[in-house]
């Protein structure tokens, strides 16, 4: 008999230490009864993100059917009476049982689970029922119809789209609820460490370290205790807030990071998919340091040490590529020029659809500092043409 995993449960936090990736670990149809016994496999991995259609689960027999639908609620930490199922998912090195059966709601369900659970019940009572703890039962016919599955399974469970984000421009808008209750616990959690991340926060946790570092716009080095929450701008305050309790109302202290995961469930949405919102962000992507005056007004207040020497043109400069980075669209045509020639500026606002809630702490206070610094100087201000 299968000894129960023991129940871990650890809130999920957002702090210091960086490690190392997964290496790559592909796999194929032959050897996935092999690898099952290892990390454990899936029938239908994108059960929380895409919706399966018919066709999909027309050629599976009654019991891959069953499994399917129960997977979906194994991979929510539910566990089962029964034990054919409860040893089969125990098996899976993705399985984290902390939610007794009858504990268990279906409001844990996303609405791609809840939708796909709903069709392969429905095709399980069209084949007549999967009765579960028979005499003899066995797994064979389940791994044998997931070896025959090798486009699907010709993937690394721990591979992670290194451009993509889960709300690529959760920086620059309020998140919907309608949009929050597609996810799946794990992406919650996963989408709301991804703004401390876009700022270049650290993470203990292996998971999310892992996960973050495979992204090609991540950066790492500040540890939790030099993190300030000033760095955030409204959107993102507002956005953590309401992530958080989506995640803390599906189930009490979230999702468990650091148990038993893969990656393969979590929802990529390329900025291409979003009208390349790489663009549509208005964010600085990496360049040259050469090219800004101030590459870290948006993470550190400047000081008047910081200004010194520079010239009235420059201290201009410097107070608009604040705007900059955000995308504002300069009525000057020599601020139009100047952020023209740089890499990372793209202009998607115009001034009069600006809003300077969009702004941090940081880049408050420092539009004001270089302001009464330029004004200071000459009560006219640097002149543009």
């Amino acid at each position: 008999m299968l000894k129960v995993k023991q129940m871990i449960l650890s809130a999920c936090a957002i702090v210091l230490l960086a490690m190392p990736v997964f290496a790559a670990s592909l796999f194929t149809a032959s050897a996935l009864t092999a690898f099952a016994s290892e990390r454990g496999i899936s029938i239908l991995p994108d059960s929380s993100r895409i919706y399966y259609q018919y066709e999909d689960i027309e050629d599976m027999p009654a019991q891959v059917v069953c499994y399917a639908k129960n997977e979906i609620y194994a991979r929510n930490g539910r566990m089962f009476l029964s034990e054919e199922l409860q040893n089969y998912f125990l098996q899976q090195d993705w399985y984290n049982p902390v939610i007794p059966a009858e504990e268990f709601a279906d409001d844990r369900l996303n609405a791609y689970e809840q939708a796909n659970a709903d069709l392969l019940s429905r095709r399980e009572s069209e084949l007549g029922g999967y009765i579960t703890d028979g005499v003899s039962y066995s797994y064979d016919a389940v791994y044998a119809y997931v070896e025959g599955q090798t486009s699907a399974y010709s993937y690394d469970e721990y591979y992670v789209d290194p451009e993509s984000s889960i709300f690529p421009d959760s920086s620059r808008r309020y998140l919907g609820n309608e949009e929050l209750i597609q996810l799946s616990l794990q992406e919650l959690c996963y989408a709301r460490n991804e703004i401390y991340a876009r700022h270049g926060m650290m993470f203990n946790s292996l998971e999310l370290s892992d996960y973050f570092n495979q992204k090609n716009w991540y950066w790492g080095y500040i540890s939790p205790g030099d993190f300030s929450e000033d760095s955030l701008n409204v959107f993102e305050r507002s956005n953590i807030q309401s992530l958080y309790a989506e995640e803390m109302s599906r189930t009490p202290g979230g999702y468990v990071l650091d148990q038993k995961y893969t990656y393969d469930s979590i929802g990529s949405y390329a900025y291409a998919d979003y009208g390349n919102e790489a663009e549509a962000m208005g964010e600085a992507r990496e360049a040259p340091v050469s090219e800004y005056i101030f590459e870290d007004s948006d993470s550190r207040y400047l000081t008047m040490d910081d200004l010194s020497g520079l010239t009235l043109q420059m201290v201009c400069y410097a107070r608009n590529e604040i705007y900059a980075r955000r995308g504002y669209i300069f009525q000057s045509q020599e601020l139009r020029d100047y952020f023209g020639s740089k890499s990372w500026y793209r202009g998607t606002t115009a001034s009069s659809q600006f809003s300077s809630s969009i702004f941090n702490t940081y880049e408050l206070a420092n539009i004001d500092l270089l302001k009464n610094y330029e004004y200071g100087t000459n009560p006219n201000g640097y002149q543009l043409y």
